[in-house]
């Protein structure tokens, strides 16, 4: 199954592997000290620990099946591991996987004195995601009548059409401690089998006829910092892939001019492609005119990674079919890497310079060079000199912005088209003056501690698009109020806020703003004095990094220009008596925090400005990343002094 839904499947990775399978007809008994067990000495805090976990990959019956013991330790392990998701693909319009069947589901509860209690209820299916063409569905059940104490065993099987051949990804990590782990891989018709390899020191893989094994012990939980990269980058893992090459030089060469074919092939030129752009475009436009216009025109087709992907049944019915760009033009919609190669084919067509780019998503995977799978490169985005300048564009993703990358594209490697080829480059970081947001609130105070007034939020670049492709996948409804929760959650206690308007939901080419009315009561009162807090909208944010030490490196995204503006008008028996001092804290590596507080004749102004120009640190960096988001919150901490008259 693999490799297709590869960078979707990390999204599920600390809940369920996608190559599941029993290694035995009878379930293993829990020992004694394992029923009695209340802590774990090898996990200290742990709230469950895997005893052990079995997964096989047998291509030959095209079979993938798990089987796992997990002890619950505590109340939040009866939160997380009640319940069992499996996650498997199914094949789509344009992605035939086959028939995959999720089977042979059982599962048992142990209660700590030793009764079994097995499970006799159904499971259920949904649709959680797609990746290219392909649904992810997860199969989920839950486990009965688990307690603190429990001992949880559950197998079950997931069986391919023999017509397709399966490659194993496994996560050695989870999310929590395993004792033992068995993994197995039984290749088929594959040519020649290669892994890589990133284990636990003194593991190794053993090759011979059967396959490849691995056995490890006393494997750490999944990562759980804050801000991590991709899973897949930062944990012990064993993948496998089949390659007819001998060298890795050779393969991405070669891969990538077979990858290049196929995007000239789709993006071809044609009669019906010329008209399109003839209809866009006017004979006297500058090439960025041209650009821009072409670009606004495939922003505004239905973008099925955001909508939903019409069935085989719905385009024979319509007449729609998926070979070249020109398809995409005619049928008025397609998935984002169909949309992207049609703004290739419509640029070239325009007599620009343009080229395709295979890269990844930097919130699924980070390319590895020595894992020989193209398959890593999930996303098409779009390079076009103009001027002599190359530009980058992301049509893949609905509502970016023109000229810019979303923030998942940026620092990620890739491979692009060239005069000759293909070469391997990376794609450009990101600027914090493209993702500023700009909060305004005009407030008036009573000195009762009742305050009214209006926020405005102005919004451009990656926070304006997420909150556009929310709107996009579920509703512009749901995602004004689940922005009018958001900021809630920042201002002061006792204040509410309820949203006005979200203009600009619909086009990247203006700033999102939002507008929300102001009520309530905010400060606390001493004796004669109204105590308020200085920075409003940091009231309520806990501050990131508040552990004093790190294992893994940090990625905070994208970098971004934040500033927080608020006017206090006083009512009548209110008086100033102190505002705080201003302050600036730099960062070594391109970050500023910067407040500024003034008095004036009708009550006060403060200003926050934070700014973080890179989004890459090292786990070295992180006592400085973390005293400048520290000290920064400090400062957000600061208060207003305020007299009140008798």
């Amino acid at each position: 199954m693999a490799r297709l839904i590869r960078c979707s499947l990390l999204l599920f990775s600390l809940f369920v592997l996608a190559c599941i399978q029993s290694f035995a007809a009878d379930w293993t008994k829990p020992t004694p000290e394992q029923l009695k067990m209340t802590s774990d000495p090898d996990a200290p805090g742990a709230a469950a620990v895997y005893l052990d976990w079995e997964q096989r990959v047998d291509d030959v019956s095209h079979a993938d099946s798990v089987s796992a013991t997990i002890k619950i330790l505590a109340q939040e392990g009866v939160t997380q591991f009640s319940d069992v998701e499996i996650v498997y693909p199914r094949g789509s319009a344009s992605v035939n996987l086959g028939q995959v069947n999720v089977t042979a589901i059982e599962g048992r509860t142990i209660e700590p004195d030793g009764t079994v209690i097995p499970f006799t209820g159904k499971p259920f299916d949904k649709e959680v995601v797609r990746a290219g063409g392909a649904r992810l569905m997860e199969k989920a059940f839950t486990m009965p009548k688990v307690q603190v104490g429990s001992i949880l065993q559950y197998r079950y099987e997931v069986t391919f059409n023999p017509y397709f051949y399966e490659i194993p990804w496994f996560m050695l990590q989870r999310r929590a401690f395993t004792h033992y782990a068995h993994y197995q891989f039984i290749p088929g018709n594959l040519g020649r089998a290669a892994y890589t390899p990133i284990l636990p020191a003194g593991a190794k893989v053993k090759a011979g006829i059967a396959g490849y094994d691995l056995v490890v012990n006393n494997v750490p939980a999944m990562p759980n910092e804050e801000y991590l990269p991709p899973s897949g980058s930062v944990s012990y893992q064993l993948d496998f892939y089949s390659t007819r090459f001998t060298s890795e030089k050779q393969f991405w060469q070669q891969e990538g001019r077979d990858w290049s074919e196929n995007v000239d092939r789709f993006a071809r030129d044609s009669p019906a492609i010329h008209a399109a752009m003839a209809q866009i475009v006017a004979p006297g436009d500058s090439d960025e005119a041209k650009l821009e216009k072409i670009y606004a025109a495939v922003m505004a087709l239905d973008n099925t990674d955001y909508t939903r992907e019409h069935t085989q049944q719905e385009n024979e019915a319509e007449h729609q079919q998926v070979k070249t760009a020109a398809d995409i033009w005619s049928a008025k919609r397609g998935n984002g890497n169909e949309i992207a190669l049609l703004f290739l084919a419509l640029a070239r067509a325009a007599g620009l310079r343009a080229s395709a780019m295979a890269t990844t998503n930097r919130s699924n995977w980070l390319l590895n060079a020595n894992i020989l799978d193209w398959s890593q490169l999930t996303d098409d985005v779009v390079i076009v000199n103009l001027n002599g300048k190359d530009m980058y564009f992301d049509p893949l993703e609905r509502y970016c912005e023109f000229g810019r990358l979303a923030w998942e594209h940026t620092q990620m490697l890739g491979i692009r088209q060239t005069d000759i080829g293909t070469e391997e480059i990376m794609l450009p970081p990101g600027d914090y003056r493209d993702n500023e947001t700009f909060r305004k609130a005009d407030l008036t105070l009573g000195k009762d501690g009742a305050v009214q007034g209006q926020i405005e939020v102005i919004m451009k670049g990656a926070e304006a698009l997420q909150w556009r492709q929310d709107a996009l996948s579920n509703d512009a409804e749901k995602a004004q109020k689940d922005f009018e929760k958001a900021m809630q959650n920042r201002v002061p206690d006792g204040v509410h806020v309820k949203i006005d308007g979200f203009d600009g939901l619909t086009d990247p080419t203006t700033n999102l703003v939002a507008t929300l009315d102001v009520s309530g009561t905010m400060g606390t009162t001493a004796g004669k004095r109204l105590i308020v807090p200085a920075a409003f909208f940091e009231a309520n944010v806990k501050p990131p990094f508040a552990a004093q030490t790190r294992e893994n490196p940090i990625d905070m995204r994208y970098p971004y220009a934040q500033q927080d503006e608020i006017t206090m008008t006083l009512g009548p028996g209110l008086t100033m008596e102190s505002v705080p001092q201003g302050t600036t804290i730099p960062m070594a590596k391109g970050g500023e925090y910067k407040s500024v507080y003034s008095q004036t004749g009708e009550g006060y102004t403060a200003v926050q400005l934070l700014a973080l120009g890179n989004t890459i640190f090292t786990q070295k960096d992180y006592p400085m990343l973390r005293g400048f988001f520290q000290g920064a919150a400090s400062q957000n901490q600061e208060q207003v002094v305020l007299r009140r008259a008798r």
